[in-house]
């Protein structure tokens, strides 16, 4: 009996060493899942074929939550050795008029076909002023559909980072924006499943989702100042 008891700890003992072992090897294996994704500040920009890449983009999700709604961003490509690349962006920073906006630009010089490890650091003009420096990275995109971004002022707080999903679409699928935020977030830190900030991009950034009274209202504040001006 004795024998036997002693064959059964012996069996116990490893059963329980098995278990300990498995779940630090899964344990393990989530570490490393979530240390393989990479911040903003040590991921490179993805090597771009410009010709692709040029066009009208949407920004559709962003984290954290931004201050522009319905924007498009606007990508030329100049037959130029500098400042190749012209961007135009399109917002509007009112929740309440929307279809109220405005457009900044810049130009940057961008090798087409070649990795940016540092990114793109540049601002926008947008009168009157300069917006503040800062730094693009384009991680991921099939050119077609989506393109993942990230960025920051400063590279050394990340508190600046953020990341942004664009698309060629104005309006996505929930089923769609959900796959592009569960791939994006398996690999980059800058973003979250399920819970980025949705931007704007309905009838309200045309005027069509707009209240008549609501639009009437800021037509009349905008002649009556005008007037004002003028006859000042």
């Amino acid at each position: 009996m004795s024998s036997k008891g002693s064959i059964w700890e012996l069996g116990s003992g490893s059963g329980l060493f098995c278990v300990l072992l498995a779940l630090g090897f899964l344990s393990g294996n989530a570490v490393n899942a979530q240390a393989a994704k990479q911040a903003c500040n040590v991921s490179s920009s993805m090597a771009l074929d410009l010709d692709r890449f040029a066009g009208i983009w949407w920004e559709i999700a962003r984290q954290p939550v931004g201050l522009m709604f319905c924007t498009e961003i606007n990508v030329t490509v100049l037959n130029t050795a500098q400042d190749n690349v012209l961007i135009d962006t399109t917002y509007s920073n009112s929740p309440v008029y929307p279809w109220v906006n405005q457009t900044m630009n810049a130009t940057l010089t961008v090798a087409s076909g070649t990795v940016a490890p540092s990114g793109y650091n540049f601002s926008y003009w947008n009168d009157p002023v300069n917006t503040p420096y800062t730094v693009f990275k384009v991680l991921d995109t099939d050119y077609t559909n989506f393109a993942f971004i990230c960025g920051y002022t400063n590279a050394t707080d990340n508190s600046t980072e953020f990341g942004m999903i664009i698309a060629r679409n104005r309006t996505l699928s929930t089923v769609y924006l959900d796959s592009l935020e569960s791939e994006s977030s398996a690999h980059y830190a800058n973003f979250a499943n399920g819970t980025m900030s949705l931007i704007t991009q309905d009838d309200t950034c045309t005027g069509n989702g707009a209240d008549p009274s609501t639009a009437f209202t800021v037509f009349y504040a905008v002649f009556a100042l005008v007037i004002y001006f003028l006859t000042k």
